[in-house]
């Protein structure tokens, strides 16, 4: 539920300007404050705000409600903030619904004592200000979320007569008071009204009865008596004629037929005949067509097979071409790496004979330099001294930068050795990583590739012979619910058909049986069909009149209970079918008060009125089939008049579209249209129109469904794309586990080349170093040759040597020289051999590998030829198979064609003989009804001649006489008998023998029947006559009068008791509600320590019968007190039982918040610590309680504090608000701080 948020007040009463009082979220707010501060006040302004009245405020008039400030005269034109007069206020509540919306209430007094209302800002008249109160349970009349002060006690001592009221005000039965009086008053009059009709009409029916007894006279007896016997020879002539005029109809008919019947009977021998030997054809082509079919069959999944086998021998050839390919690749690769080799073994082979031969010399200079030179000693001693000569003569200091430039071109020398070593061994390994790259690698990459790329193609192959097929075989789904729709339409079309043939069919055949049953009983005692003797007034009203009529639609109207049974007698006899006779002697139907039923709504009207019909005599008819049905425009208007209508409507309603709703409330829906003969048609032709295209269609299914793809091959399709998608991802691993060899491969020979550039960017670095350095050694060698020139001449001279180099290259320093060169020499050589080792192997090992790849190739060439030729021979099998089925399809679709004609001719003579099998039927009963017929009406002309040989008619004969008839003679034949008599008809009018009409024989019947009246009734006294129809007629309108007085009668003593028991109900629910909790609420508010139970409460009722009249007793007994009248008790006592009663009351309609001034005025302090306690277990957030108190030990429990004081300076009361939940229990010191403004007061 909702609660109030706050207030705003505006010059009213003591509060000068604006006062804002906000409640927030507290569920217990007191409201506390010195006597004359304004508390009161404050509870005028929520009274007034929610709606009570000025007689029950303090102010009884609204002008008193205004601020008046200071009383005129106290100084006021010396006081410098004296303003102008007030001259309106107002209160403004903010209510907050549950679902969080808020309302904001207003409620405006004028200067001239009005009062306004404003609903969200809105101007409201009052009553809509006080619906939307009631809406939120805030009932301004019970006041039942107010108590004011002082009114605590006389709740309690309150009258039992306004306790009653108070509760029927809470429950809202009071809402029917007046309406409740006034149809009480209504019954009571009808009452009266229909007693004194009553009483009217048995004195007339007396005076009726005295009038009957004085009918005796006879006037003109005799001319009525000739007129008489005129009348009946005139009607016997009239019936005979007639009945001779049908005789010749029927022999002529009776004739028709049978010639007809033969011709018939012959053309279906003949369709018999052709038909069974059609059927043998049929069963003929229907044997060959399987037999084809079968074949086409076993020869299309052959084909099929077939062609799924050769997909994986196609496959196979391309990867052997592939193959084969790839290994031709891979043999020019090696042979191109077999070609360099070769280019670096001879290579090779030259550096190693160039290592050898340079060795060679070497030794051999070695050799002959040793056999030359043969020094003695004297001349090594000689050499000595020389030798320290050339030292002594600079030549130390240039051996010394010899042996240092020599040191450094050594060590140049091993680098450049070690620089061209890598080189060597950087080209080496490019050529060795290039051809892995090529040979390995690559090779099986583009195998690879190749083996992917036709996977691939295949895939798609695949993928597209799979969409191919899902499309045909969404294709064909498509086609087949095109055609199984177009189907049930047909079907549906052809089942409409029947039914209307069956309609027709039966339509015909009632119209027959009536027919049949106006030709064997009296003429005029069978009226008709119902559907063809009614109509509607308007055009609008067919559907309805014709739902409304529902089972009475085809029934027989029937002049009495006996020809019914007459006419029931016929039908059984001759098997003819059921029908449902309605007879006009014996029909019974109930009083309708049309007037009330055309009064209920425009849009509404009885049944009884939308109908026409030329025979008034069908009147009871109609109103038995119709009854008090109302017919109404639309469904909508029919469920407003029936469930929400103020008047209890039982009667059946019929919307124009043919929607029912029953008088037991069950709904059915429109369209339901019965037609009658003659708009009921079946049309053959479009009969067989729809059996043909009913059979296209299904053979055209049959066609869809037997060239559907099977669901097996799309599945043997997919698992094959899913074996090539669970292979791809492998290759594609492999091809990208090999692309990243290759990569680093490739990464790794870009890095050699690197490294080469950088060793011959050294190499060149160091060959200008070298270069520099020879030249160097050359100009040193030079110094040094001349000096030992100079030095060494006469012992070179003397010992014949060329030079002392010469010498001295068999010496130490020169020794080791020789021996390092020879190692140096013998190195070389060994690296070489080893090296063109190495170059011959991997060409013997190159050779082999292309051995085993051409071994390998010429085996795919022979698998190739083999695949090919097997596919060549599997492609021919299956042209040869595919042009047989064509061929049988072919035959099959020829046969297919004739069989479908035979069939079609087939079924057109089923139809045809069917049909004949129908009319000859249909011809032989009209053969047998015309017979019967003519025999009926020549035994009727026979009776007519004995009727007027028994009465003694005088008829006028040509020839015969009408004592030859006999009553006995039953042998001679009906016809003859009946036309051995010749009338004469000569005393009929012409304008009688034209034509047969039940009007008129029914004319002549009714003068007849007057005449004989008139002589049978003698009636001396003709006024009495007229005074008795007068007084009939009175009878009548009196016999109108008092139904019409019944039934208002009933009508309001319905209403009456309608509304009574509403009533009654509404205030039982409360007083009910409240009686079963004020003993619990009592209970929880007087119970103590001394008595654990509390006290006891209860409410009795007065009147049982109609507890509204009468009070309500309230008895309440304090705890450990004897029982007493509540006049007795205490104050404190009252005020407990008043609360009791009031928190009951609340508990039924409860509202949002509770305002409660000064309820503890006469309680002591138990009791108010038992109110605080109450309210402090209740309060919550559907639960509000606003409290104006004095007393501390109530005030101190509430969530919140509204203050309220004086302020005298400004002459107007102020607020201040205290939230004491954010305080504990202990004692301490708050501060409320200082008081706002007028405008901005607490909030």
């Amino acid at each position: 539920m909702g609660r109030l948020v706050g207030l705003e007040l505006h010059n009213f009463k003591s509060y000068k300007g604006t006062a804002k009082i906000g409640f927030g979220d507290a569920s217990f707010t007191s409201i506390i404050g010195p006597n004359g501060a304004g508390k009161s006040n404050m509870m005028d302004a929520i009274s007034f705000v929610l709606g009570v009245q000025s007689s029950q405020l303090r102010s009884h008039n609204l002008k008193d409600l205004i601020y008046r400030g200071r009383i005129e005269g106290d100084d006021a034109r010396n006081d410098p903030q004296s303003l102008p007069p007030v001259k309106s206020a107002y209160v403004c509540a903010i209510y907050e619904k549950d679902t969080g919306e808020t309302i904001t209430l207003k409620r405006v007094v004028n200067a001239n004592g009005s009062s306004d209302y404003l609903l969200n800002d809105k101007n409201v008249t009052a009553l809509q200000y006080s619906m939307a109160l009631r809406a939120e349970s805030i009932l301004v009349k019970a006041r039942n979320f107010l108590v004011f002060q002082g009114d605590i006690e006389n709740v309690a001592a309150q009258s039992a007569k306004d306790l009653s009221k108070l509760i029927e005000t809470i429950s809202g039965s009071a809402d029917y008071a007046a309406e409740y009086d006034q149809l009480k008053e209504d019954s009571d009059r009808a009452h009266e009204v229909a007693t004194q009709v009553f009483s009217r009409k048995r004195t007339l029916n007396s005076e009726s009865k005295q009038y009957k007894e004085q009918m005796r006279e006879r006037d003109l007896f005799e001319s009525k008596l000739n007129e008489k016997y005129r009348l009946i020879k005139i009607l016997h002539l009239y019936r005979i004629f007639h009945n001779q005029k049908r005789h010749y109809m029927l022999v002529a008919d009776s004739r028709r037929i049978s010639d007809n019947l033969g011709q018939l009977k012959e053309s279906h021998s003949s369709h018999l005949a052709a038909q069974k030997a059609n059927i043998a054809n049929v069963a003929n082509a229907t044997l060959a067509h399987k037999k084809l079919e079968s074949a086409k069959l076993e020869k299309a999944v052959a084909a099929e097979s077939l062609r799924r086998a050769i997909l994986p021998i196609a496959s196979s050839k391309r990867s052997l071409e592939s193959t084969i390919v790839s290994a031709d690749a891979k043999i020019s690769d090696l042979r191109s790496d077999g070609e360099n080799l070769q280019d670096l073994r001879d290579s090779q082979q030259q550096q190693l004979a160039a290592a050898e031969l340079q060795l060679a010399q070497f030794e051999k200079e070695v050799h002959e330099s040793s056999e030359r030179i043969n020094i003695p000693p004297e001349g090594v001693a000689e050499y000595e001294a020389l030798h320290n000569t050339f030292m002594a003569n600079s030549g130390s200091s240039m051996l010394e930068k010899l042996t240092m430039l020599t040191t450094d071109k050594e060590s140049l020398l091993s680098s450049l050795k070690n620089t061209t070593e890598h080189k060597n061994h950087a080209i080496s390994r490019i050529s060795e990583l290039e051809a892995d790259i090529r040979n390995n690698y690559q090779s099986s990459l583009s195998n690879i590739n190749t083996r992917v790329h036709d996977l691939l193609g295949e895939k798609a192959l695949k993928t597209n012979a799979k969409e191919d097929l899902a499309h045909k075989i969404k294709q064909s789904a498509f086609l087949e619910l095109e055609l199984t729709t177009k189907i049930s339409q047909v079907s549906a079309r052809l089942d409409e058909l029947s039914s209307q043939q069956n309609e027709s069919n039966k339509q015909k055949k009632l119209r027959d049986n009536v027919s049949m049953l106006r030709n064997l009983v009296k003429d005029g005692s069978i009226k008709g069909i119902m559907y063809e003797l009614v109509r509607s007034s308007q055009q609008k009203y067919d559907n309805a009149l014709q739902t409304a009529l529902g089972k009475n639609f085809d029934s027989i109207v029937v002049e009495s209970t006996a020809v019914a049974y007459k006419c029931i007698e016929m039908l059984k006899e001759r098997r003819a079918g059921t029908a449902t006779f309605i007879p006009l002697d014996s029909v019974v139907t109930d009083q309708i008060n049309l007037n009330y039923l055309r009064s209920l709504d425009e849009g509404a009207r009885p049944a009884l009125d939308i109908v026409k019909y030329d025979d008034q005599s069908l009147e009871r008819a109609v109103q038995f089939a119709l009854g008090n049905t109302i017919i109404v425009d639309d469904l909508d208007l029919a469920r407003e008049l029936k469930w929400n209508s103020p008047h209890q409507i039982n009667n059946k309603m019929v919307a124009l579209d043919g929607s029912i709703i029953h008088t037991s409330g069950l709904m059915s829906g429109g369209q339901q249209t019965h037609k009658s003969g003659n708009a009921l048609t079946w049309s053959k032709q479009e009969w067989s129109r729809l059996k043909r295209e009913r059979e296209e269609l299904n053979d055209s299914l049959v066609k869809v469904q037997s060239e559907k793809p099977s669901a097996f091959v799309l599945n043997d399709i997919s698992d094959e794309i899913r074996l090539i998608d669970e292979e791809l991802p492998k290759l594609r691993s492999t091809v990208a586990s090999l692309e990243r060899e290759i990569t680093e491969r490739s990464h790794e020979v870009a890095f050699q080349k690197e490294s080469i550039v950088d060793i011959e960017r050294k190499e060149a670095t160091t060959q200008t170093t070298l270069t520099k350095l020879d030249h160097e050694l050359f100009e040193l060698q030079k110094d040094i040759t001349e000096l030992q020139e100079k030095v060494y001449a006469e012992f070179c001279k003397k010992y014949n040597l060329e030079s002392i180099s010469e010498y001295e290259f068999f010496l130490g320093t020169a020794m080791r020289a020789r021996a390092r060169k020879r190692a140096e020499l013998q190195r070389a050589i060994s690296a070489s051999k080893n090296r063109l080792s190495f170059q011959i192997d991997s060409i013997h090992d190159l050779e082999v590998r292309i051995h085993r790849l051409i071994a390998s190739r010429s085996q795919f060439e022979q698998d190739l030829q083999k695949v090919s030729d097997l596919l060549v021979q599997e492609t021919q099998k299956l042209q040869v198979l595919e042009s047989e089925v064509k061929k049988i399809a072919d035959e099959a679709e020829t046969q297919k064609q004739m069989l479908n004609t035979l069939i079609k001719e087939s079924k057109q003579l089923e139809d045809d003989i069917k049909e004949q099998k129908s009319e000859i039927k249909t011809l032989s009963e009209e053969l047998t009804n015309s017979k019967d017929f003519l025999l009926k009406v020549d035994t009727e002309r026979i009776n007519m001649l004995k009727n007027c040989k028994i009465e003694s008619v005088d008829l006028p004969l040509e020839d015969g006489f009408l004592e030859s008839i006999s009553f006995d003679d039953e042998s001679q034949d009906v016809s003859e008998k009946a036309y051995s008599i010749h009338v004469d008809y000569g005393l009929l009018e012409m304008k009688l023998q034209d034509s047969f009409s039940p009007k008129v024989e029914a004319g002549l019947s009714v003068q007849l029947e007057n005449v004989q009246r008139e002589l049978e009734i003698l009636t001396p006294n003709t006024k009495a006559i007229e005074r008795l129809k007068e007084v009939d007629q009175r009878i009548k309108e009196f016999d109108r009068e008092f139904t019409k007085a019944r039934q208002d009668e009933k009508r309001s003593t319905a209403k009456f008791n309608e509304v009574k028991t509403l009533r009654t109900e509404l205030f039982m629910e409360a007083f009910n509600h409240i009686s079963d909790n004020i003993d619990k609420v009592y209970k929880e508010l007087t119970k103590s320590t001394a008595s654990p139970l509390g006290g006891s409460a209860y409410l009795t009722l007065e009147d049982e019968d109609e507890p509204y009249a009468a009070g309500i007793r309230y008895h309440a007994m304090p705890p450990m007190k004897r029982f007493r009248d509540m006049e007795l008790l205490s104050g404190g006592e009252k005020t407990m039982a008043a609360l009791s009663l009031l928190f009951a009351i609340h508990s039924y309609q409860p509202a949002p918040f509770f305002v409660l001034d000064e309820i503890d005025a006469a309680l002591d302090n138990s009791n108010v610590d038992k109110i605080a306690n109450y309210i402090k277990r209740h309060a919550g957030p559907g639960f509000q309680f606003i409290v104006i108190s004095l007393k501390s030990s109530l005030f101190e429990n509430s969530d919140a504090l509204i203050g309220i004081y004086r302020e005298q300076r400004e002459n107007t009361s102020r607020t201040i608000s205290l939230d004491l939940r954010n305080y504990s229990d202990q004692p301490q010191e708050i501060d409320v701080g200082q008081p706002e403004e007028p405008v901005s007061a607490s909030t």
